[in-house]
């Protein structure tokens, strides 16, 4: 299988000119989109070729969900161009989300459009209490990981009773380590953006081992961007961002043998390799540190 098969296929529906010319699109879900189709290719339970309709579905859903949340909601005054750019980011995860619709009716998957929308709607839930969570500084650190890594794999859970039972359970492990690794990254590329625009890991680690002087600073909400980057080297954010990355890549190594067949193992191994050059390249700098 190509890496970019399900990324193909859906270029057609992201690459209208008025979406990349007037708003951003998130990073596309490849890491658990590749996983999905690795084992929906071969299971015995899908007629051929509906894999890989199931594996677009889920590409488009995700980019829709995670399109939406990339929506200022914001009522303060805008430019013209960033208020058309919001009203792209609304109509255009709109889209995404509505055309798997279309895509799983046409090969007669109406049980997998049932389970999408719970899907869709449980992770929905999840949001909301994880961004209630924050806002009222009742989730620590750890629950808000475990948290995130619901938000990123609710979705792909919906494809399970799709797949042979014997290969359920090790899916199910793999998607939740892979998305633990891709939370990692995550709070590694926006850990370091101010406080007051983004509670995430870092600020609740260093809310919850901070000293009373650093907390103080962090409740008043008005770091300068120096000071947040000493109490992010102080606290060693990254390290156990990369500390974190790293167990869930080993723990997926550990899980690779148990996979059935050489192509499955060998494309697991292919999906990780963006990730161990991550941490390849961070390691160093961060020993260093």
């Amino acid at each position: 299988m190509r890496p970019d098969r399900i990324t193909e296929l859906a270029q057609k529906y992201v690459e209208y000119d008025m979406i990349t010319t007037h708003t951003e699109l998130p990073v596309f879900p490849v890491t658990r989109v590749r996983l999905l189709y690795t084992f929906l290719k071969d299971s015995a339970r899908l007629p051929e070729r509906s894999g890989e309709t199931c594996a677009l579905a889920a590409f488009l859903v995700q980019l829709g969900l995670d399109t939406h949340d990339m929506i200022d909601v914001g009522d303060f005054r805008m430019e013209e161009k960033e208020m058309r750019s919001r009203q792209l980011k609304v109509l255009a995860g709109d889209y995404f989300s509505s055309v798997f619709y279309q895509q799983l009716a046409q090969e007669g998957l109406i049980g997998m459009i049932s389970a999408l929308s719970a899907a869709i709607c449980e992770v929905n839930r999840i949001k909301v209490r994880l961004y209630m969570g924050l806002r009222n500084m009742r989730i620590s650190a750890e629950e808000y990981i475990k948290q995130r890594v619901r938000v990123k794999s609710e979705l792909f859970h919906a494809f399970t009773d799709q797949l042979d039972k014997s290969a359920q359970n090790i899916w199910s492990l793999l998607l939740t380590e892979l998305s633990r690794c891709e939370v990692a990254l995550d709070e590694l590329s926006l850990g370091p953006e101010a406080p007051e625009e983004r509670k995430g890991y870092a600020y609740l680690r260093i809310w919850e081992t901070g000293t009373s002087e650093d907390k103080a600073k962090l409740a008043q909400n008005a770091l300068e961007a120096g000071e947040w980057h000493r109490l992010l080297r102080k606290y060693r954010i990254d390290k156990q961002l990369i500390a974190m990355l790293h167990q869930s890549l080993e723990n997926v190594k550990n899980l690779v043998p148990e996979c059935g067949g050489e192509q499955t193992r060998t494309e697991i191994g292919a999906i990780l390799e963006p990730m161990v050059a991550v941490l390849a390249s961070r390691s160093p700098a961060i020993q260093e540190g």
